[in-house]
Protein backbone atom coordinates (compact mmCIF):
# COMPACT_ATOMS: atom_id res chain seq x y z
CA UNK A 1 0.00 0.00 0.00
CA UNK A 2 2.66 2.17 0.86
CA UNK A 3 4.54 1.44 -2.67
CA UNK A 4 1.20 3.04 -4.45
CA UNK A 5 0.87 6.02 -2.42
CA UNK A 6 4.81 6.80 -2.89
CA UNK A 7 4.37 6.38 -6.38
CA UNK A 8 1.09 8.04 -7.24
CA UNK A 9 2.94 11.46 -6.04
CA UNK A 10 5.48 11.49 -8.69
CA UNK A 11 2.45 10.15 -11.35
CA UNK A 12 0.33 13.00 -10.14
CA UNK A 13 3.20 15.08 -11.12
CA UNK A 14 3.74 13.49 -14.43
CA UNK A 15 0.29 13.23 -15.61
CA UNK A 16 -0.44 17.36 -14.87
CA UNK A 17 3.02 17.44 -17.42
CA UNK A 18 1.76 15.21 -20.41
CA UNK A 19 -1.39 17.53 -20.26
CA UNK A 20 0.65 21.11 -20.59
CA UNK A 21 2.46 19.09 -23.14
CA UNK A 22 -0.41 17.49 -24.75
CA UNK A 23 -2.00 21.08 -25.10
CA UNK A 24 1.04 23.17 -26.23
CA UNK A 25 2.18 20.50 -28.80
CA UNK A 26 0.61 18.97 -32.17
CA UNK A 27 -0.03 15.29 -32.56
CA UNK A 28 1.66 13.18 -35.03
CA UNK A 29 -0.94 10.41 -34.50
CA UNK A 30 -4.20 9.53 -33.06
CA UNK A 31 -5.37 10.57 -29.31
CA UNK A 32 -5.77 6.61 -28.64
CA UNK A 33 -2.30 5.30 -30.34
CA UNK A 34 -0.86 8.39 -28.48
CA UNK A 35 -2.18 7.44 -25.02
CA UNK A 36 -1.54 3.85 -25.28
CA UNK A 37 1.91 4.45 -26.27
CA UNK A 38 2.79 7.02 -23.34
CA UNK A 39 0.88 5.12 -20.94
CA UNK A 40 3.23 2.25 -21.74
CA UNK A 41 6.59 4.20 -21.74
CA UNK A 42 5.37 5.55 -18.11
CA UNK A 43 4.50 2.25 -16.34
CA UNK A 44 8.32 1.00 -17.63
CA UNK A 45 10.13 4.21 -16.15
CA UNK A 46 7.92 4.29 -13.01
CA UNK A 47 8.82 0.84 -12.24
CA UNK A 48 12.63 1.16 -12.83
CA UNK A 49 12.84 4.77 -11.37
CA UNK A 50 11.40 3.03 -8.64
CA UNK A 51 13.63 0.17 -7.66
CA UNK A 52 16.82 2.58 -8.97
CA UNK A 53 15.59 4.88 -6.23
CA UNK A 54 14.58 3.13 -3.27
CA UNK A 55 17.96 1.86 -3.12
CA UNK A 56 19.30 5.46 -2.42
CA UNK A 57 19.85 6.12 1.39
CA UNK A 58 17.72 9.11 1.02
CA UNK A 59 15.01 7.53 -0.85
CA UNK A 60 11.52 9.42 0.36
CA UNK A 61 12.68 12.20 2.15
CA UNK A 62 11.65 14.93 -0.34
CA UNK A 63 14.66 15.62 -2.05
CA UNK A 64 13.05 15.29 -5.53
CA UNK A 65 15.83 13.41 -7.13
CA UNK A 66 13.31 11.35 -9.19
CA UNK A 67 12.47 14.43 -10.98
CA UNK A 68 15.55 13.38 -13.43
CA UNK A 69 13.56 10.63 -14.71
CA UNK A 70 11.23 13.12 -16.42
CA UNK A 71 13.92 14.18 -18.91
CA UNK A 72 14.00 10.44 -20.37
CA UNK A 73 9.94 11.60 -21.16
CA UNK A 74 11.98 14.34 -24.23
CA UNK A 75 12.25 10.59 -26.32
CA UNK A 76 8.92 9.84 -26.72
CA UNK A 77 7.35 13.26 -26.99
CA UNK A 78 9.87 14.01 -29.53
CA UNK A 79 8.70 11.06 -31.39
CA UNK A 80 4.84 11.49 -31.17
CA UNK A 81 4.69 15.08 -31.22
CA UNK A 82 5.48 17.39 -33.76
CA UNK A 83 7.31 19.93 -31.98
CA UNK A 84 10.97 21.09 -32.08
CA UNK A 85 13.03 20.24 -29.46
CA UNK A 86 13.84 23.55 -27.84
CA UNK A 87 9.93 24.11 -27.84
CA UNK A 88 9.81 20.24 -26.05
CA UNK A 89 12.36 22.10 -23.43
CA UNK A 90 10.61 25.34 -23.17
CA UNK A 91 7.47 23.75 -22.55
CA UNK A 92 8.46 20.39 -20.17
CA UNK A 93 9.99 23.50 -17.91
CA UNK A 94 7.42 25.86 -17.85
CA UNK A 95 5.31 23.00 -16.67
CA UNK A 96 8.35 20.92 -14.24
CA UNK A 97 8.53 24.54 -12.63
CA UNK A 98 4.65 24.81 -11.40
CA UNK A 99 4.60 20.72 -10.69
CA UNK A 100 7.78 20.56 -8.92
CA UNK A 101 7.37 23.93 -6.42
CA UNK A 102 4.05 22.26 -5.65
CA UNK A 103 5.47 18.76 -4.70
CA UNK A 104 8.36 20.66 -2.86
CA UNK A 105 5.96 22.63 -1.03
CA UNK A 106 3.69 19.73 0.24
CA UNK A 107 7.28 17.95 1.07
CA UNK A 108 7.77 20.37 3.15
CA UNK A 109 4.65 21.21 4.78
CA UNK A 110 4.10 17.12 5.23
CA UNK A 111 7.12 17.17 6.79
CA UNK A 112 6.06 19.87 9.50
CA UNK A 113 2.40 18.99 10.02
CA UNK A 114 2.90 14.68 10.55
CA UNK A 115 -0.79 13.65 10.88
CA UNK A 116 -1.10 11.37 13.34
CA UNK A 117 -2.15 8.03 11.39
CA UNK A 118 -0.70 9.09 8.06
CA UNK A 119 2.71 8.60 6.82
CA UNK A 120 4.40 11.09 5.78
CA UNK A 121 3.74 10.20 2.06
CA UNK A 122 0.38 9.69 2.10
CA UNK A 123 1.03 13.68 3.70
CA UNK A 124 2.42 14.50 0.69
CA UNK A 125 0.30 13.39 -1.55
CA UNK A 126 -3.01 14.52 0.02
CA UNK A 127 -1.28 18.10 0.21
CA UNK A 128 -0.08 18.02 -3.58
CA UNK A 129 -3.70 17.32 -4.41
CA UNK A 130 -5.29 19.64 -2.34
CA UNK A 131 -3.00 22.57 -4.29
CA UNK A 132 -3.57 20.91 -7.37
CA UNK A 133 -7.11 21.30 -6.81
CA UNK A 134 -6.61 24.78 -5.88
CA UNK A 135 -4.50 26.68 -8.52
CA UNK A 136 -4.55 24.22 -11.57
CA UNK A 137 -7.52 27.09 -12.75
CA UNK A 138 -5.45 29.63 -12.53
CA UNK A 139 -2.41 27.50 -14.01
CA UNK A 140 -4.10 26.46 -17.23
CA UNK A 141 -5.68 29.75 -17.91
CA UNK A 142 -2.18 31.05 -18.05
CA UNK A 143 -1.36 28.40 -20.23
CA UNK A 144 -4.17 28.47 -22.66
CA UNK A 145 -4.62 32.47 -22.82
CA UNK A 146 -0.65 33.25 -22.44
CA UNK A 147 2.10 30.55 -23.13
CA UNK A 148 0.50 28.92 -26.08
CA UNK A 149 0.26 32.13 -27.67
CA UNK A 150 4.05 33.06 -26.77
CA UNK A 151 4.61 29.47 -28.32
CA UNK A 152 2.96 30.25 -31.54
CA UNK A 153 4.00 33.80 -32.28
CA UNK A 154 7.86 33.61 -30.92
CA UNK A 155 11.16 33.66 -32.82
CA UNK A 156 14.04 31.20 -32.69
CA UNK A 157 16.21 33.60 -31.28
CA UNK A 158 13.34 34.18 -28.51
CA UNK A 159 12.18 31.15 -27.76
CA UNK A 160 15.84 29.86 -27.29
CA UNK A 161 15.64 32.92 -24.52
CA UNK A 162 13.06 31.60 -23.09
CA UNK A 163 14.07 27.87 -22.72
CA UNK A 164 17.07 29.03 -20.99
CA UNK A 165 14.41 31.23 -18.73
CA UNK A 166 12.32 28.43 -18.05
CA UNK A 167 15.08 26.27 -17.80
CA UNK A 168 16.97 28.30 -14.75
CA UNK A 169 13.57 28.81 -13.12
CA UNK A 170 12.50 25.10 -12.79
CA UNK A 171 16.45 24.24 -11.61
CA UNK A 172 16.43 27.40 -9.54
CA UNK A 173 13.27 25.35 -7.99
CA UNK A 174 15.08 22.45 -7.40
CA UNK A 175 18.51 23.54 -5.80
CA UNK A 176 16.32 25.71 -3.65
CA UNK A 177 14.49 22.35 -2.23
CA UNK A 178 17.82 20.32 -2.12
CA UNK A 179 19.24 23.39 -0.12
CA UNK A 180 16.27 22.43 2.51
CA UNK A 181 16.26 18.67 2.18
CA UNK A 182 20.06 18.66 2.97
CA UNK A 183 20.67 21.93 5.31
CA UNK A 184 24.02 20.81 6.34
CA UNK A 185 25.31 20.59 2.57
CA UNK A 186 26.81 24.42 2.15
CA UNK A 187 27.60 23.24 -1.72
CA UNK A 188 23.65 23.64 -2.22
CA UNK A 189 23.18 27.01 -0.64
CA UNK A 190 26.09 28.28 -2.09
CA UNK A 191 24.34 26.72 -5.84
CA UNK A 192 21.06 28.10 -4.85
CA UNK A 193 22.60 31.77 -5.03
CA UNK A 194 24.57 30.98 -7.88
CA UNK A 195 21.36 29.45 -9.46
CA UNK A 196 19.50 32.59 -8.31
CA UNK A 197 22.16 34.90 -10.24
CA UNK A 198 21.96 33.10 -13.52
CA UNK A 199 18.15 33.14 -13.49
CA UNK A 200 17.98 36.64 -12.97
CA UNK A 201 20.71 37.38 -16.20
CA UNK A 202 18.31 35.25 -17.80
CA UNK A 203 15.18 36.88 -17.51
CA UNK A 204 16.76 40.20 -18.22
CA UNK A 205 18.14 38.97 -21.05
CA UNK A 206 14.98 37.48 -22.34
CA UNK A 207 13.25 40.62 -21.27
CA UNK A 208 15.91 42.90 -23.27
CA UNK A 209 15.02 40.88 -26.32
CA UNK A 210 11.14 41.39 -25.60
CA UNK A 211 11.72 45.32 -25.52
CA UNK A 212 14.01 45.55 -28.33
CA UNK A 213 11.94 43.88 -30.70
CA UNK A 214 8.92 45.75 -29.21
CA UNK A 215 11.02 48.98 -30.46
CA UNK A 216 11.57 47.89 -33.88
CA UNK A 217 7.61 46.96 -33.91
CA UNK A 218 6.89 50.61 -32.81
CA UNK A 219 9.32 52.04 -34.94
CA UNK A 220 7.92 49.69 -38.36
CA UNK A 221 4.04 50.88 -37.16
CA UNK A 222 5.57 54.85 -37.43
CA UNK A 223 6.91 54.10 -40.42
CA UNK A 224 3.51 52.39 -41.51
CA UNK A 225 1.69 55.27 -40.12
CA UNK A 226 3.67 58.11 -40.46
CA UNK A 227 5.12 60.43 -43.46
CA UNK A 228 8.97 60.52 -42.03
CA UNK A 229 9.16 63.72 -44.55
CA UNK A 230 5.95 65.64 -44.08
CA UNK A 231 4.98 64.38 -40.76
CA UNK A 232 1.31 63.61 -42.00
CA UNK A 233 -0.18 60.81 -41.65
CA UNK A 234 -0.34 57.52 -44.43
CA UNK A 235 -2.70 56.00 -46.78
CA UNK A 236 -3.22 53.19 -43.90
CA UNK A 237 -4.19 55.47 -41.12
CA UNK A 238 -6.21 57.67 -44.07
CA UNK A 239 -8.56 54.36 -44.97
CA UNK A 240 -8.83 53.78 -41.15
CA UNK A 241 -10.34 56.96 -40.52
CA UNK A 242 -12.42 57.30 -44.13
CA UNK A 243 -14.27 53.52 -42.62
CA UNK A 244 -14.54 54.90 -39.89
CA UNK A 245 -16.85 58.11 -40.69
CA UNK A 246 -18.41 55.63 -43.26
CA UNK A 247 -19.52 52.99 -40.56
CA UNK A 248 -20.88 55.54 -38.36
CA UNK A 249 -22.62 57.23 -41.35
CA UNK A 250 -21.06 60.93 -40.82
CA UNK A 251 -21.01 62.97 -43.85
CA UNK A 252 -17.55 64.39 -44.90
CA UNK A 253 -15.38 65.83 -48.25
CA UNK A 254 -12.63 63.85 -49.55
CA UNK A 255 -9.91 66.18 -50.99
CA UNK A 256 -7.40 64.38 -53.95
CA UNK A 257 -4.50 66.59 -54.25
CA UNK A 258 -1.57 66.65 -56.84
CA UNK A 259 0.98 68.83 -57.00
CA UNK A 260 1.53 70.43 -60.23
CA UNK A 261 4.91 69.61 -62.13
CA UNK A 262 6.35 68.85 -58.89
CA UNK A 263 8.75 66.68 -60.72
CA UNK A 264 10.27 69.76 -62.19
CA UNK A 265 11.43 70.87 -58.59
CA UNK A 266 13.37 67.72 -57.68
CA UNK A 267 15.29 67.83 -61.31
CA UNK A 268 16.70 71.69 -60.78
CA UNK A 269 17.02 71.99 -56.86
CA UNK A 270 17.22 68.39 -56.05
CA UNK A 271 15.69 65.94 -54.24
CA UNK A 272 16.27 67.53 -50.44
CA UNK A 273 14.52 70.95 -51.63
CA UNK A 274 11.88 68.23 -52.73
CA UNK A 275 11.47 66.84 -49.70
CA UNK A 276 11.79 70.59 -47.86
CA UNK A 277 8.69 71.26 -50.88
CA UNK A 278 6.51 68.85 -49.68
CA UNK A 279 7.11 69.44 -46.33
CA UNK A 280 6.33 73.07 -47.04
CA UNK A 281 2.72 72.10 -48.96
CA UNK A 282 2.05 69.55 -46.32
CA UNK A 283 1.83 72.24 -43.20
CA UNK A 284 0.22 74.78 -45.30
CA UNK A 285 -2.65 72.57 -45.72
CA UNK A 286 -2.66 71.34 -42.36
CA UNK A 287 -3.14 74.77 -40.99
CA UNK A 288 -5.78 75.84 -43.01
CA UNK A 289 -7.62 72.66 -42.26
CA UNK A 290 -7.19 72.98 -38.42
CA UNK A 291 -9.72 70.97 -36.39
CA UNK A 292 -11.60 70.44 -39.23
CA UNK A 293 -10.67 67.06 -40.47
CA UNK A 294 -7.17 65.45 -41.38
CA UNK A 295 -4.68 65.58 -43.82
CA UNK A 296 -2.51 62.56 -45.35
CA UNK A 297 0.07 62.13 -47.72
CA UNK A 298 -0.51 59.07 -49.77
CA UNK A 299 2.35 58.84 -52.65
CA UNK A 300 4.50 60.82 -54.06
CA UNK A 301 3.29 64.49 -54.71
CA UNK A 302 -0.78 62.98 -53.97
CA UNK A 303 -2.43 64.03 -50.77
CA UNK A 304 -5.64 63.52 -49.16
CA UNK A 305 -7.58 65.56 -47.01
CA UNK A 306 -10.96 64.34 -44.84
CA UNK A 307 -12.91 67.21 -44.03
CA UNK A 308 -16.24 67.13 -42.36
CA UNK A 309 -19.03 68.24 -44.34
CA UNK A 310 -19.44 71.87 -43.20
CA UNK A 311 -16.02 73.23 -44.11
CA UNK A 312 -15.33 72.37 -47.98
CA UNK A 313 -16.83 76.34 -48.79
CA UNK A 314 -14.54 77.79 -46.45
CA UNK A 315 -11.14 75.62 -46.80
CA UNK A 316 -11.29 75.68 -50.96
CA UNK A 317 -11.30 79.69 -50.21
CA UNK A 318 -8.24 79.18 -47.49
CA UNK A 319 -6.01 77.09 -49.99
CA UNK A 320 -5.82 79.80 -52.36
CA UNK A 321 -3.46 81.88 -49.81
CA UNK A 322 -0.50 79.81 -49.83
CA UNK A 323 2.41 81.52 -50.53
CA UNK A 324 4.03 82.13 -53.38
CA UNK A 325 7.70 81.34 -52.96
CA UNK A 326 8.55 78.95 -50.59
CA UNK A 327 9.96 80.70 -47.52
CA UNK A 328 13.07 80.82 -46.38
CA UNK A 329 14.36 80.21 -50.53
CA UNK A 330 13.30 82.06 -54.18
CA UNK A 331 11.87 78.29 -55.50
CA UNK A 332 8.22 79.60 -56.51
CA UNK A 333 5.14 77.21 -55.39
CA UNK A 334 3.64 75.68 -58.59
CA UNK A 335 0.43 75.32 -57.27
CA UNK A 336 -1.73 72.23 -57.15
CA UNK A 337 -4.58 70.95 -58.53
CA UNK A 338 -7.40 69.07 -56.65
CA UNK A 339 -10.89 67.27 -56.69
CA UNK A 340 -13.46 66.76 -54.42
CA UNK A 341 -16.23 63.73 -53.10
CA UNK A 342 -18.59 63.81 -50.30
CA UNK A 343 -20.13 60.85 -48.51
CA UNK A 344 -22.90 59.92 -49.27
CA UNK A 345 -23.30 61.10 -52.32
CA UNK A 346 -20.53 60.11 -54.29
CA UNK A 347 -19.92 57.29 -52.95
CA UNK A 348 -20.43 54.52 -50.45
CA UNK A 349 -16.99 53.62 -49.89
CA UNK A 350 -13.25 54.80 -49.94
CA UNK A 351 -12.55 53.47 -52.80
CA UNK A 352 -15.03 55.07 -54.82
CA UNK A 353 -14.74 57.98 -53.08
CA UNK A 354 -11.23 58.07 -54.13
CA UNK A 355 -11.66 57.47 -57.74
CA UNK A 356 -14.84 60.28 -57.94
CA UNK A 357 -12.09 62.41 -56.43
CA UNK A 358 -9.06 61.76 -58.51
CA UNK A 359 -11.75 62.37 -61.66
CA UNK A 360 -12.14 65.46 -60.12
CA UNK A 361 -8.79 66.61 -59.62
CA UNK A 362 -7.51 65.77 -63.09
CA UNK A 363 -10.47 67.11 -64.77
CA UNK A 364 -8.70 70.68 -63.20
CA UNK A 365 -5.52 69.92 -63.69
CA UNK A 366 -6.51 69.33 -67.88
CA UNK A 367 -8.73 72.56 -67.38
CA UNK A 368 -6.01 75.29 -65.75
CA UNK A 369 -2.51 73.73 -66.03
CA UNK A 370 -0.02 75.72 -63.32
CA UNK A 371 -2.29 77.29 -61.68
CA UNK A 372 -2.70 77.38 -58.27
CA UNK A 373 -5.88 78.22 -56.79
CA UNK A 374 -6.84 81.03 -59.34
CA UNK A 375 -3.06 81.97 -59.22
CA UNK A 376 -0.66 81.79 -61.75
CA UNK A 377 2.55 79.50 -61.23
CA UNK A 378 5.49 78.87 -63.46
CA UNK A 379 7.71 75.49 -63.96
CA UNK A 380 10.25 77.88 -65.44
CA UNK A 381 13.00 78.55 -62.46
CA UNK A 382 16.65 78.38 -62.25
CA UNK A 383 18.81 76.65 -59.86
CA UNK A 384 20.14 80.03 -59.07
CA UNK A 385 17.16 81.04 -57.45
CA UNK A 386 17.34 78.88 -54.41
CA UNK A 387 19.06 80.24 -51.49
Amino acid sequence: MEFIVLMLTPLEMLLVNLFVIHKCSKRKYSLVRTFVLMMLFISVLMLVAYRIASGAPDFGNGNGLFIFSGFLFIIPIRILYDTSGAKIITIACFSWTYTFLLFALSAKLGAALMIQGLSINAIVLLLQTVMYACTFKAFYSILKTKFIYVLEHIGKKENRALMWMNMMWFWTIFIINLSFSYPDLRLFQALTFITLAISTLSSFHYIYLQVTGSTTIQNLERIAYQDEITQLRSRVVMESDAEELIRRKIPFNLIFFDLNDFKSINDIFGHAVGDQYLAFFAHEIKVRIGNRGGFYRIAGDEFICILSEEGLDSFTADITTLPEVMPGTKVKFLGFSYGTATFPRDGATVNELLTAADQRMYEMKRASKHTRGGYAASAEQNPSDHE
